[in-house]
């Protein structure tokens, strides 16, 4: 049986002053990561992809093998594009270093049907048997949405396609999934929905906020998992203003200015067509709104 974290950290890529990949801030923040109980995505739309040069990934993959090699189960690898072969290739690169579990994202700017969408998914999770694969359904930012008929028919052919991370931000549609595809992990894909997607079952968060906070993230789900949405909630309601702010401008840019802030991170720097958080207000709002936390009993939790 496979065995998966509840919460993936969607991880940011540190750049340095000049803008270049700040290795050794990207190994402590993954290191936190590690240490509170939480699984890491690599090369998702968080960590910047469409800006990252495949020499530079190589050296991230690399890096990440050389010190965690043990911990190389809780990683997952992006894998984004609309080009099906380019999305094999990144695969195979992947698996070379060892890495065995990869998140598709549906393909963006050509807007395929569904049928499209999913000889694109049977296409890739039949050449790589060996491997698991959650699927990525954000329609914000591809255009396209991948609908829950069409997931049942890429998971009866696929065995090998784990989990989804559903982030359409429709309940709905997370209910059709799970009823659907009851075997399927369903991971939320947006943070403000956490505790709505745990109560209709699903699996786990892949988060952004969880960069910053972890363990009030691992809590959050524990204590969901334990029939306690009341206390969840409570405890969500605590960062829900952050969580909001985190994506007033295009993420990542705020939850760079937030992790640099903290000191988890050399520089907020992002990379054009990006740029960094713009909106003063919001950015000191921010700053006391994580003070509040750890001024209170959540500190311990940071």
């Amino acid at each position: 049986m496979i065995l998966y974290p509840r919460i993936f950290t969607a991880i940011v890529t540190p750049f340095d002053e000049t803008n270049n990949i700040d290795i050794n801030s990207m190994i402590e923040l993954i290191r936190f990561q590690l240490l509170n109980d939480t699984g890491i995505v690599l090369f998702g739309t968080t960590g910047e992809c469409p800006t990252l040069t495949n020499e530079e990934k190589y050296t991230i993959m690399n890096t990440i093998c050389y010190n965690f090699s043990s911990e190389i189960n809780n990683f997952i690898i992006g894998v984004g594009g609309n080009n099906t072969d380019e999305c094999i290739n990144n695969i195979t690169i992947g698996s070379k270093f060892g890495f065995n579990k990869f998140m598709l994202t549906t393909p963006y700017y050509n807007k395929p049907t569904q049928a499209g969408l999913e000889a694109h998914f049977k296409t890739i999770c039949n050449k790589f048997k060996n491997y698991d694969f959650i699927l990525y359904n954000v329609p914000s930012r591809t255009n396209v949405n991948l609908l829950p008929k069409t997931l049942v028919n890429i998971c009866e052919e696929c065995i090998n396609v784990t989990g989804i991370k559903e982030a359409s931000g429709d309940l709905n549609q997370m209910i059709l999934i799970r009823r659907l595809c009851p075997k399927l992990k369903l991971y939320c894909g947006d943070d403000g929905l956490t505790v709505p997607a745990m109560s209709i079952g699903a699996y786990g968060i892949i988060s952004v906020i969880s960069n910053y906070c972890p363990k009030i993230c691992n809590l959050i789900i524990e204590r969901c998992n334990n029939n306690n949405y009341d206390g969840a909630f409570e405890l969500y309601s605590q960062i829900d203003d952050i969580v909001r702010l985190l994506f007033s401008e295009t993420n990542p840019s705020p939850i760079k200015f937030l992790l640099f802030n903290k000191g988890l991170i050399g520089t907020d720097n992002v990379r054009l067509p990006l740029v960094k958080m713009q909106d003063e207000t919001n950015k000191n709002k921010l700053i006391s709104l994580t003070n509040k936390l750890i001024t209170y009993n959540l500190a311990h939790f940071i």
